[in-house]
């Protein structure tokens, strides 16, 4: 009856053991990029007096920032099996963000029977947009993500509702402000360059999602742990908008006047740049080098010496009690009878053995000693007895089996 299969898999698996797996070992490489107003310190906006040749004109000024905001984690992996390093973006956990904000200011001013006045309306106020998008890092080309984009916009909202009492004595009135803000933007990654100074120069860059490229780490055990310097390159755009249209109704000795539908595109600065993350070093720790193995030695194979010789002692005919008796007895020729007398071999007449029957008693005697010195050794690995195990496991249970 044959063991289990699952047995027999199992020993098979501890007499052979596979080589171990590749080491990959991961360092953080988390870029981050945050640039307020877009790499501009501030705008500013003004329209001026509108419409040009009208008795009632509004001024409208818009003050901006915008904050740009990119976050790409994720490892950089460095497999020290093959030498080589690649990066890993964490699923899912980029982002690229706008955040928009502006404040704006409205004045209005008059000029009806030389009649002049002028004041303000509102302000400031404030308009934020913030939009994002996300992705699985690093946006390197072969990335389906690739290039992650932003498209948003507010739609028309009434930002402010003012009334126009007694201007200048003869006029009177409100002011609508409608706004609404536009964003769009893309990005995508460029390159990712990996230098090393230990233990050669080296410069690998990386332009293809998920590539391995390699990286000498040297022999060891310097530099440990390895050090890699990471840097991102990414190409951004983005080009934000926000639309003001303003509503005036005024009544001026009972004639009404409206200033509206007039739409005010006030673009922000559009960027289309390469930006360069700032440089994250990687380090990467170096393995343990493996125990020499220890296993066969010296006293191994004398015992295994030993119990051969011993077996040829035993072989040549031993009668004795000890090895020099033993191999009285192989000595013996074709002559008279030998005797054995202690430790000492006499031979007969006509002996033509002596010479090789001390010999092969000095071979017994060597191999008694390696075998009483041996039995407490294993001659050969952990394997090599798993291995001999499976081999005679079976027909144990062969035979064991035929007995019922």
């Amino acid at each position: 009856m044959l063991p289990p299969r699952p047995v027999v898999i199992a020993l098979a698996l501890l007499a052979f053991p596979t080589a171990a797996a590749a080491e990959e070992v991961p360092a953080d490489f988390s870029p981050e990029y945050v640039d307020e107003l877009v790499g501009f310190d501030d705008f500013t906006y003004d329209t001026d007096w509108i419409p040009a040749d009208s008795p009632i004109q509004l001024r409208l000024i818009a003050h901006g920032g915008n904050t740009v905001t990119i976050a790409m984690p994720g490892d950089g992996v460095y497999d020290w099996d093959a030498g080589e390093l690649h990066f890993e973006g964490a699923e899912g956990a980029g982002a690229f963000a706008v955040d928009v904000g502006f404040e704006l200011n409205a004045k209005v001013r008059i000029d009806i029977f030389g009649i002049q006045a002028e004041t303000d309306l509102l302000g400031p106020y404030d308009l934020a947009v913030i939009s994002d998008a996300t992705f699985t890092p690093y946006l390197l080309a072969g990335n389906p993500e690739r290039p992650a984009q932003i498209a948003d916009a507010t739609g028309f909202v009434t930002i402010a509702e003012v009334p126009i009492v007694e201007l200048g004595g003869i006029a009177d009135g409100d002011l609508h402000i409608d706004a609404a803000i536009e964003v769009e933007g893309s990005l995508e990654g460029a390159q990712i360059e990996a230098t090393v100074a230990a233990p050669s120069p080296q410069t690998e860059v990386f332009v293809t999602e998920y590539e391995a490229r390699p990286l000498d780490a040297g022999p060891g055990p310097d530099p440990d742990p390895f050090a890699v310097t990471g840097t991102l390159t990414c190409h951004l755009k983005t080009a934000p908008t926000m639309i003001v249209k303003p509503t005036l109704v005024l009544e001026i000795l009972f004639v009404e006047y409206e200033v509206a539908d007039i739409e005010i595109p006030i673009s922000l600065p559009e960027v289309d740049d390469d930006i360069v993350f700032d440089p994250i070093l990687m380090e990467f720790a170096r393995p343990e080098a493996p125990t020499p193995d220890t296993d066969t030695d010296g006293t191994d194979s004398d015992a295994t010496t030993g119990d051969s010789d011993s077996s040829t002692s035993d072989s040549a005919g031993t009668t004795g009690d000890d090895s020099d008796t033993g191999t009285s007895g192989s000595g013996t020729g074709t002559g008279g009878p030998s005797t054995t007398d202690g430790d000492d071999t006499t031979a007969g007449p006509g002996d033509t053995g002596s010479g090789d029957t001390d010999s092969i008693g000095s071979v017994g005697e060597s191999g008694m000693r390696g075998e009483e010195e041996g039995c407490g050794c294993q001659s050969g690995g952990d394997a090599g007895g798993l291995a001999l195990a499976l081999l005679v496991l079976p027909a144990l249970l062969r035979r064991r089996g035929g007995r019922r």
